[in-house]
């Protein structure tokens, strides 16, 4: 069928664009009414929802701040399960699992000339919970307990060449930790174990010291045709608590504990 006359590209792609982006909009902020500007809630479905008098340029501002902002786009990959385990666990591996995640924190005159940011993971299991039995109750009093200690204020983790490991498979801990010494190591175990009031026993923990030399700039290689910086084995540096996630089992996405500001994830438990 041709086009009808007088056919207007723009209105036909504004008008499609529109509709679809509003539709998710509403169903992602369906607890909010609209025209409504009185919280930070409200005010953000109202901004995100596109008008018909809207540019070019507001369409795709409202549809940064919904996709990117908000963290809608995310939904669009789907998560893996767990973390690679060197042995088999039958004891602990489908147990659910609490990820707490760290980012070493924008430096400009660090990271301008490709550095990545440093980042940081620390897991363990919830033994005493299976996926059928952890319930979003269990979920609330975890993302309290992650709140209280990594998230206010947000937990600086200090890396460093050393490793410090710390092992209770009874409670579900394999904790590999790098770190500049043994104290440091110790304060992020405990800060651990705190989030389930857990007992520290010095039995479980072992530091591994080295004489290594990491470079701190290890020059250049070739990859794929262009000439990019080595990666920097065991870089010193601060790495700040970004969120927390609770994976279980069985479960397509995670559940979305905490998130400081500026991270982008939805549907989260406690908002810092």
């Amino acid at each position: 069928m041709p086009l009808p006359p007088n056919f207007d590209e723009w209105e036909n792609l504004q008008d499609i664009v529109r509709l679809e982006h509003n539709k998710a909009v509403k169903a992602y902020f369906k607890n909010q009414p609209d025209d409504d500007v009185s919280t930070p809630k409200r005010r953000l479905k109202h901004s995100c929802i596109m008008k018909d008098s809207d540019t070019s340029t507001m369409t795709l501002m409202r549809m940064w701040l919904f996709e990117i902002t908000c963290g809608h786009a995310q939904a669009l990959q789907r998560p893996v399960y767990g973390v690679p385990v060197a042995e088999f666990q039958p004891d602990r591996t489908f147990k659910p699992q609490i990820k707490l995640y760290f980012l070493e924190p924008y430096n400009f005159e660090i990271h301008n000339d490709d550095t990545p940011q440093t980042e940081g993971e620390i897991t363990f299991r919830l033994m005493h919970e299976t996926s059928e039995t952890i319930s979003r109750t269990d979920a609330e009093r975890i993302a309290r307990q992650i709140k209280n200690v990594f998230a206010t204020p947000p937990f600086v983790w200090h890396k460093g060449h050393f490793k410090c490991t710390y092992t209770d498979s009874e409670r579900g801990y394999k904790l590999n930790l790098l770190v500049p010494n043994k104290a440091e190591g110790e304060r992020i175990i405990r800060a651990v174990l705190e989030i389930q009031e857990h007992p520290f026993d010095r039995d479980f923990i072992q530091y591994i010291d080295n004489d290594r030399v990491y470079s701190t700039n290890p020059g250049t290689h070739r990859v794929y045709g262009r000439t990019v910086k080595k990666f920097a084995r065991r870089r010193q540096a601060p790495v700040k608590f970004r969120h927390a996630q609770l994976l279980i089992w069985g479960k397509q996405n995670p559940v979305n504990l905490v998130a400081t500001s500026g991270t982008r994830l939805r549907s989260v438990i406690e908002r810092v």
